[in-house]
């Protein structure tokens, strides 16, 4: 696998990171593609000049890079494709079908699990626990089945499926590869709190986090989330015209569930519109004049983004929680399938 960060120079933005840029000049080669697109997520987007210069050097094809922003394997930019003959999608593994001239170059991250999980089985309470991670530390999770191992735990990865291309891998719209286990209480390890809290609300189960980057370990809590959550649900309470917001974005977009919701607010006397949009932000939203938003996008606009809107955002669940046709106890993180 080639270092890109050691051959692009080392203010590439690729330091820690290993991509198998060999495969893909590889196959630019081979295709014979003339000018080939490059997208990258905001902590990869740096290193895409020194890449692009790479790129040109060593095929001959000219380099366009995607300046807008990528939100994963399910933000491919789809007008970008259809201008190159190649797109190379940096740091996420494929999910499901996609266009034919995207080739995904998964980022992975060199830190070593060992140490970290030696720390986190001191914190869990089972002997059979779920273990997952996101795709930069998934080819290493080996290490930390065997880490547990010797602290007398068995680790297991939930399977792969669709949108899930590895064992043991969560997105942070898809948890079905842990509540696909049997087990206690799960083991993520990874950085920050979005996936950790995905997984202990999609399946009500106990979870440790494992951070490989801070050599930290911790208890996710749920409840400070679940606050804001219900306080969303609350002030969404008191709107009368809802925006219910369709991305345009392949792997996000589910015009079928929107439709359903629309129905359902109507039928409860709620002024309810569609909204087909690319990327999310605040001020498109005050502009249609609503008072509150459902949003089918990615779970991580009304969960992690909320503070940035003056108006209350929501997700598919929570609205059905709303109207009434869920009830609060059965608070569902939302997941596209």
């Amino acid at each position: 696998m080639a270092r890109a960060h050691s051959t692009a120079g080392s203010n590439s933005g690729f330091s820690g990171y290993d991509l198998d840029l060999d495969k893909a000049i590889d196959l630019i080669q081979k295709s014979g593609a003339q000018r080939v697109g490059l997208q990258a997520p905001e902590g990869l987007k740096r290193a895409t000049p020194a890449l692009a210069r790479q790129i040109e050097e060593k095929t001959g094809a000219e380099v366009i890079i995607s300046g807008d922003p990528c939100f994963g394997a399910c933000d491919v930019d789809m007008q970008l494709c259809r201008e190159v003959d190649l797109m190379l999608h940096l740091g996420h593994a494929q999910i499901g079908i996609g266009p034919d001239n995207v080739i995904f170059l998964e980022a992975r991250m060199k830190e070593d699990l060992s140490d970290v999980v030696d720390k986190a089985a001191i914190l869990l309470k089972a002997k059979r626990v779920g273990v997952t991670t996101t795709i930069q530390h998934v080819h290493k999770l080996d290490q930390a089945l065997e880490a547990l191992k010797e602290h007398g735990i068995e680790g297991l990865l939930g399977p792969a499926e669709e949108r899930i291309r590895y064992p043991g891998q969560v997105l942070g719209c898809s948890y079905s590869t842990v509540r696909a286990l049997d087990v206690e209480e799960y083991l993520f390890i990874g950085t920050g709190q979005f996936h950790p809290l995905g997984i202990a609300l999609a399946t009500g189960k106990r979870v440790v986090i494992a951070d490989p980057v801070a050599g930290e370990v911790s208890e996710i809590d749920t409840d400070p989330m679940l606050r804001r959550r219900f306080g969303a649900i609350t002030r969404a309470g008191e709107a009368k015209r809802f925006a219910i917001l369709v991305s345009k974005k392949p792997g996000q977009r589910r015009m079928e569930l929107a439709e359903r919701l629309k129905a359902l607010g109507e039928a409860r006397g709620r002024e309810m519109f569609l909204v087909y949009l690319d990327n999310i932000e605040p001020d498109r939203l005050l502009n249609l004049g609503a008072e509150a938003v459902v949003s089918t996008a990615c779970p991580r606009v009304a969960l992690d983004d909320a503070a940035k809107y003056r108006i209350p955002i929501l997700t598919p669940p929570e609205f059905e929680v709303l109207v009434g046709e869920r009830e609060w106890t059965e608070y569902r993180f939302d997941e596209i399938s």
